[in-house]
């Protein structure tokens, strides 16, 4: 069986430092170690990103398993620290890899316990979940403890990681936005254990609505494609500023994350460059080629309501139309379903209004999932499943999405529900307050 058009991570890399080292460790008080960031994930490799405050090199050593690391690459300096970059390689699949960091002479940085987890290997049935959100304002959110809490395998971070909205083309200003949200505790201690992917919106990539002619652009693209710990991207010698558009496979189930910022016409009413249009409709292809029941597309802005002018996909509705009608066409109504961020609430709709294709016939699932940490906002709509937002004008929502994967080998049952996460648990399941009654939940199969 094929399995999509992702490289195969030239991550096979590894086997760099074979030497023995020491297993003394520092106190973690002491730890020069500012956070480390595990994303790229796939069965047989990982990225991790780290921020290291130590006079020489440092090196990332996995515990209780040969030597499997290339040298770190030192992209630049960080207040207090160096920014390092490990590609890992030649990892099993679905296996916890405990890992550290080292000084050049063997003696660990600290004794802060570290670890990941493997994808299973792509065609393999395998259930799982997953903690998904946007938009965090304020730093240090109780929903990424409550991910945490509920055994998330990872959690997917639809955009607004931060919301410095920077206009200067300096990547030492998005350098330290990011730094000052990965050092916030409860996200440092989920990151410690728990891979974080990501695709970012307008307030992380650039000013406010932000599309490809912000004036950070060429700084915000460098600072991803070197601080975060993403997935190959389309990135050539003769396009080094590509956007930052990429996916994954976890078992039976494929992740499409489009860049919907950096290649954005706002003059010419288009969401993405025809090179990204045409790459998603080829992801997608694969994708039910390779006999994919289940495609998640992370849209960064909502997906649903009715055209307008503003800056979510209803300000874009031909361009909207477009793909619905590439959906349906390809009979992947059934099989793709929606992951949106942006908007500040949590929400759930079944497809009853979500179908943009020519004379209907792409009813497509959307959840709507945040905000992480903001005040709350009510865009798109109407949710068949209802919509959580409202706040007083003080208060800050905490709140996220838990998407469970069931997959027997014969058909996947999924079931979405939104979180409150402002106890840090995660265990009460949201009460709409618009478009419907009940609880923020669905559930549905596909095969």
């Amino acid at each position: 069986m094929r399995f999509f058009l992702a490289p195969l991570f030239a991550l096979t890399l590894g086997l760099a430092f074979f030497g023995t080292t020491s297993r003394a460790t520092a106190p973690a008080s002491a730890s020069p170690v500012g956070w480390a960031w595990v994303g790229g994930l796939t069965d047989a490799a990982a990225v991790v990103t780290a921020k290291l405050d130590t006079p020489v090199p440092a090196r990332l050593e996995l515990l209780d398993t040969p030597p499997s690391l290339v040298a770190p690459v030192q992209t630049a300096p960080m207040d207090g620290g160096t920014l390092h970059r490990f590609h890992l390689g030649g990892l099993k699949p679905d296996k916890t890899y405990s890992y550290r960091f080292i000084a050049a002479t063997g003696t660990p940085l600290d004794d802060e316990a570290r670890s990941f987890r493997t994808f299973p290997a792509p065609g393999q049935p395998s259930s799982f979940s997953f903690a998904v959100g946007s938009c965090a304002r304020a730093k240090n959110s109780p929903a990424f403890a409550a991910a945490a809490t509920q055994g998330a395998r990872f959690f997917l971070h639809t955009g607004d990681f931060h919301y410095a909205d920077i206009a200067e083309n300096r990547v030492e200003a998005f350098r330290a936005a990011y730094d000052a949200h990965l050092a916030a505790p409860r996200l440092r201690t989920l990151l410690a254990n728990t891979p974080l992917l990501y695709q970012w919106d307008d307030h992380d990539y650039g000013p406010n609505d932000s599309n490809r002619t912000s004036p950070s652009r060429d700084a915000s693209l460098r600072n991803y494609r070197e601080l975060v710990p993403h997935f190959p991207l389309i990135v050539t010698a003769e396009n080094p500023s590509a956007p930052v558009d990429q996916a994954f496979t976890v078992g039976r189930v494929r992740f499409i994350l489009s860049d919907l910022r950096s290649e954005r016409d706002s003059s010419g009413r288009r969401m993405m460059s025809a090179a990204q249009d045409a790459w998603l409709r080829a992801e997608l292809f694969a994708a039910r080629d390779a006999g994919c029941p289940l495609i998640f597309w992370v849209s960064s802005v909502p997906w649903n309501g009715a055209p307008s002018k503003d800056d979510r996909w209803q300000g874009y509705p031909v361009h909207r139309t477009e793909i619905a009608d590439f959906i349906k066409a390809n009979g992947l109504a059934g099989r793709v379903v929606i992951l949106s961020g942006d908007a500040h609430m949590t929400a759930i709709d079944d497809g009853s209004n979500s179908d943009f294709a020519t004379g209907g016939g792409a009813p497509i699932r959307v959840f709507q999932a945040g905000p992480i940490a903001n005040r709350g906002s009510y865009k798109g709509g109407p949710y068949s499943h209802g919509a959580r937002y409202q706040s007083l004008p003080t208060d800050t929502l905490n709140q996220f999405g838990l998407v469970d994967i069931n997959d027997d080998g014969r058909q996947i049952r999924v079931t979405w529900s939104g979180r409150q996460g402002a106890d840090g648990l995660g265990n009460q399941v949201l009460v709409s307050e618009r478009d419907a009654q009940g609880p923020i939940q669905l559930e549905f199969t596909v095969q």
